[in-house]
């Protein structure tokens, strides 16, 4: 192994150019006197697919562009083993999702600041969203105006998708067109990371616009192995590009923002965990961190498939129809191709005395099956609405399998494990099934083709719920921040037991936010961007 070149030195090292990542190299490289280096291991994120909002379905087993784990199998649901694609490509998980833009709920960051602090309530975080945003709702208390996120909304919602959302509002649902602003409760058409028919990710949206600066270097198709550290102090990172294996060294820190899953891998592999189970896996211990990996959490999810009475993207999505979309696509950056998979958005109580949203519904005028990895719609007219857990109680783990990084580690989501959760996930199925017999959107539906209306007792509608429920890929928790001893970072998000190292990326939070993750993990980087630079004056 070759011990990194003087040009493989810089202040900062971070470890994945993803969501966190491209944040964090936008903001520190603001200083000329700052030298970053970014590693990716994947490519440049050129292929078209990724730009292209509908490309989502073609960037799902995308075998370059995606992390393809799975878990292991789940007891709960019927011994399957879940599909959990994760970003392999400049701009990580951002560059390959659905787009959707949530915040959260303002009480889950007052649950994070009860293990980790008042850095990380609501109205210590707000200014980091704001200062993320170019909303279109303009500049306010809750939204920003002028920073690098442009978010848009669903431009052409589909037919369907319209009487969908006044079912929902007939149904006692409140009619919320900003989810992100003064209330979460409600329905709406989504607030999307897309504007003008193009994805926004933290790629385009934070690092292309500095890529030419003096002070960063992005090193693509840079596989890191282990942190290296030195006498307690995190060194480098040992990395493997164009088959050559050397470290890349930092002065100051290495950042980690590999993921969910990638960061705690990273960490074990360094000797960073469960002091026991790395021995017995002949690593040498670095820092003793039993929770290392664990508090897996993932919103779970189940689904109704309707039969409609009336097209759907199912028929526009194949033939003459989608040659027709490719050409108003190419031409006006309009059309089917400028959709994004779901376009309606809801967080509902499950009960009346519930104290905020614990049931996420999504509407997606498509429906399809999911044949191995690959999603195939349906031949006939149909939708899908898919319920979620906003906050399950249910926990999962990340762990190795062996010590070779390219070896993916054994994923247990632990989904339904918690009774807890099997109970509400039947309720949203329950009431999600209300709404669609609730007009407008009742007088569209031809038979709901699963559950199946035949399946209606609770024993029959939980055995549907444990053999077909999934995750909605917002894993987050596995290097938990808080002030506590046990916790894997500080508030700080320092590694606790050795110096120079942060984890910046969604396994920092202790709890999963109400909603999609993207946003959250942006505004986790922003602020890390703060602690950092805050770090380096004081050494000053």
């Amino acid at each position: 192994m070759s011990v990194g070149a003087a040009d493989d030195v810089a202040d900062y090292v971070i470890v994945g150019a993803g969501t966190a990542g491209c944040v964090l190299a936008n903001r520190l490289t603001a200083d000329p006197a700052c030298q970053v280096i970014v590693l990716e291991a994947g490519p440049e994120a050129r292929s078209p697919w990724i730009s292209m909002p509908a490309g989502v379905s073609r960037l799902f087993t995308h075998p370059r562009l995606v992390w393809r784990y799975e878990t292991e199998p789940e007891p709960q649901l019927g011994n399957r083993r879940l599909y959990w694609p994760r970003g392999r490509v400049v701009g990580g998980t951002s560059s390959i999702n659905g787009m959707t833009y949530v915040r959260g709920h303002p009480a889950d960051y007052e649950r994070w600041a009860s293990v980790a602090g008042d850095g990380w309530s609501f109205d210590a975080l707000l200014p980091y969203f704001r200062r993320l945003e170019a909303h279109p709702l303009g500049p306010s208390h809750w939204h920003g105006a002028d920073g690098p996120v442009r978010i848009g909304g669903v431009a052409e919602p589909h037919p369907l998708s319209s009487a969908f959302r006044a079912a929902m509002i007939n149904a006692g649902v409140p009619d919320n067109p900003d989810y992100n602003g003064a209330t979460q409760d409600g329905v709406a058409f989504n607030q999307l990371m897309m504007v003008d028919g193009r994805r926004v990710s933290a790629a385009t949206a934070y690092l292309e616009p500095v890529r030419g600066r003096a002070n960063l270097r992005v090193l693509t198709d840079a596989v890191a192995h282990r942190i290296v550290c030195v006498q307690g102090r995190a060194a480098g990172v040992e990395i493997v590009r164009a088959g050559v294996r050397r470290v890349v060294r930092a002065r100051r820190e290495v950042l980690l923002c590999a993921g969910t899953v990638a960061s705690p891998q990273l960490l074990l592999l360094s000797g960073i965990g469960p002091a026991d189970a790395l021995r017995a896996l002949g690593i040498a211990v670095v820092a003793d961190r039993a929770e290392v990996g664990r508090n897996l959490q993932e919103h779970v999810r189940t689904q109704v498939v309707l039969r409609t009475r009336v097209s759907s993207f199912n028929q526009d999505s194949r033939g003459l129809p989608l040659v027709r979309h490719v050409a108003t696509y190419a031409l006006r950056r309009r059309g089917l191709l400028t959709a994004t998979a779901s376009q309606v958005n809801a967080f509902v109580r499950s009960a009346p005395d519930a104290a905020r949203p614990d049931l996420q519904v999504v509407f997606r005028p498509m429906s399809g099956d999911y044949v191995g990895r690959r999603f195939a719609s349906h031949r006939f007219p149909g939708v899908m609405v898919m319920v979620g857990l906003s906050r399950p109680e249910s926990r999962g783990s990340i762990a190795l399998r062996a010590t070779d990084a390219a070896v993916m580690p054994a994923i247990v989501t632990g989904h339904l494990t918690h009774p807890h959760d099997a109970q509400l996930l039947l309720r949203g199925l329950r009431f999600v099934r209300r709404v669609c017999a609730t007009a407008p959107f009742s007088a569209l539906v031809e038979t709901e083709m699963q559950p199946g209306a035949g399946v209606d007792d609770d024993d029959a509608l939980l055995a549907y719920i444990h053999a077909n429920a999934s995750s909605l890929f917002h894993a987050v928790g596995t290097c938990a921040m808080g002030r506590h001893d046990d916790a894997v970072v500080t508030e700080s998000l320092a590694v606790r037991g050795v110096d120079g190292l942060r984890v910046v990326d969604a396994s920092v939070m202790p709890f999963v936010p109400t909603g999609n993750t993207c946003a959250p993990v942006m505004m986790v980087a922003e602020k890390a961007a703060d602690l950092i630079i805050g770090t380096a004056k004081r050494h000053v």
